[in-house]
């Protein structure tokens, strides 16, 4: 069974039933994108928004084909396939390519930003828009930085301090800066897949996890995790990219046909969680859970500490940091 998703415009779906071969022959490209989210999440409906302005800017030329959920493997999987050219785009946490270009350890430096409202304006300033040229390395054209929300703490068991999860098991995304900034704590980062973090809560694989107000309250995390606090201690940013291959077979027009649609959408993600995220905290205060707020001081020296072993690893902390505190002015 072919699972593979088919995403057309309205002007495109009406042609092709009053017509279906002429509708067929009016798209001559096919734009194939990868995610890891399922269908229902922002970051896979911005890429069905990008495919649906696609069409309509180029009169139906494009026809995009949506992979949600990892059907095409993980994202270290679909990196792989991007730099082959057996995958055209990719809509990729920013985490998985810190793992390959340090310098994106940098979009992950502790209380860069206060909230999605700043982590929107510093992603699309000049440092970051800057940054999106190293993903040539990997033989990659990178279209533009999206966001995933801020991180917080959730667990099992309170903590009033960084101290108090000394000793505990977290889950966390794996990758080496946000590996480091828990190990400095003394806390044991330990990945599980989202699908199964429910679960792991449950039967005490795990003590709490590192995550976004978004899936605390979509995997309902606080039915075995009623400790929630809320630290904003990072964001979490994800990165249009596609295919050297593919890049270079565009027309200059195609290119920024690609490139303004990536744009626009990826403005629709930002005003989504700016919208969102005040709603989920609500929801999840209704439900009755404990719910703190916790300042920088609650980490005691792991940031100065985590700062010592990335500053030299990641130069693009500085511009970031300056362009972030220009924002709070």
């Amino acid at each position: 069974m072919n699972r593979r998703k088919f995403l057309k415009t309205t002007s495109l779906a009406a042609a092709m039933l009053a017509a279906p071969g002429l509708a067929r022959a009016a798209a001559e490209k096919t734009l194939r994108i990868g995610t890891i989210t399922p269908a229902s999440h922002f970051w896979t409906q911005t890429m069905d928004r990008v495919g649906t302005s696609l069409a309509e800017k180029s009169g139906g030329k494009f026809e995009t084909q949506v992979f949600p959920s990892g059907q095409l493997g993980n994202e270290a999987t679909m990196i792989q396939q991007i730099q082959s050219g057996g995958l055209d785009m990719g809509f990729l946490t920013v985490a998985e390519f810190s793992n390959r270009i340090d310098d994106m350890a940098a979009l992950f430096t502790p209380y860069l930003v206060q909230n999605v409202s700043q982590a929107s304006k510093l992603l699309t300033g000049p440092t970051a828009t800057g940054m999106l040229d190293q993903y040539t390395k990997l033989g990659m054209k990178g279209l533009g930085f999206g966001l995933g929300g801020m991180r917080h703490l959730i667990s099992r068991e309170p903590g009033l301090t960084s101290a108090d999860l000394a000793g505990r098991k977290y889950r966390i995304t794996p990758f080496a800066p946000l590996r480091d900034f828990y190990e400095l704590m003394n806390v044991a980062p330990t990945p599980v897949p989202l699908p199964g973090l429910f679960d792991a809560l449950a039967n005490g694989q795990v003590d709490g996890a590192d995550i976004d107000l978004e899936l605390a309250w979509k995997l309902k995390l606080y039915d075995q995790a009623p400790n929630l606090t809320i630290t904003s201690q990072m964001m979490f940013p994800v990165v249009a990219v596609v295919s050297g291959r593919y890049w270079a077979a565009l027309s200059n027009e195609e290119k920024q046909m690609l490139s303004q649609s990536v744009s626009e959408q990826i403005d629709w993600l930002f005003a989504q969680y700016i919208e969102y995220e005040p709603k989920w905290l609500g929801d999840l205060k209704g439900t009755g859970i404990n719910v703190v707020d916790a300042a920088p001081g609650f980490f005691g020296d792991t940031i100065p500490e985590w700062k010592a072993i990335w500053e030299p690893k990641a130069p693009s902390i500085a511009a970031l940091q300056a362009e972030a505190n220009a924002l709070t002015q």
